[in-house]
């Protein structure tokens, strides 16, 4: 597999998150988990809002090669509700080729090891929440990321607009991820920032 800079820093985040992990059950809680660790300080994939929040195909694509090499190992489990869940984890197999990535992020981007302390911690924090909790907490992160004069309340109300199914107090309870965010940006001052496109 060959890649140049911008590739390597995706496929070190992506390989991060899952190794930071363990386990992540659902395709839509790992965008999510990507989504807000790459706001971080990654700045190594695009997101646009889609249906579930911010989506990125890019990520679809790259998981797809890392499933095809034997990096990333995808499961289908079956739900209650006759649907299919995805679990991926990081193959055991190639746990050092993702080290090696890493390793090069530590060595070509300034503050690259306090980075991927960073990304560690806040993975651990996210994949205790639901893919739901995940879809509103990366939905207020993309809405204020897009409009950094957005109150925290007016992301608020865009997201209710945005997700009718999910009750006010789920929603409302969403906006913990500011503090949590907060706690892992490399300035605690700034809002987290993306690259992001428009759909």
């Amino acid at each position: 597999m060959t890649y140049d800079n911008s590739r390597l820093r995706r496929l070190a985040l992506i390989s991060l998150v899952l190794q930071s992990a363990g386990r992540v059950i659902g395709r839509t809680k790992l965008q999510k988990m990507v989504y807000l660790a790459n706001s971080i300080g990654w700045k190594a994939i695009d997101f646009k809002y889609h249906n579930y929040g911010p989506f990125s195909d890019s990520l679809a694509a790259e998981l797809d090669n890392m499933k095809n090499y034997g990096w990333v190992e995808e499961r289908e489990m079956s739900t209650s509700h006759d649907r299919v869940l995805h679990e991926y984890h990081f193959s055991n197999k190639y746990k050092q080729t993702g080290l090696s990535q890493l390793s090069k992020i530590e060595d070509t981007i300034p503050n690259g090891k306090q980075l991927i302390s960073r990304t560690k911690g806040l993975i651990k924090q996210l994949n205790k929440f639901s893919s739901d909790d995940l879809q509103i907490m990366s939905t207020l992160v993309f809405l204020r990321a897009q409009d950094p004069s957005m109150s925290e309340e007016q992301a608020l109300d865009m997201t209710r607009k945005l997700k009718p199914q999910f009750p006010k107090e789920q929603i409302a309870k969403g906006k913990r991820i500011f503090a949590i965010m907060k706690n892992f940006l490399d300035d605690p001052r700034k809002q987290p920032t993306i690259a992001m496109k428009q759909s």
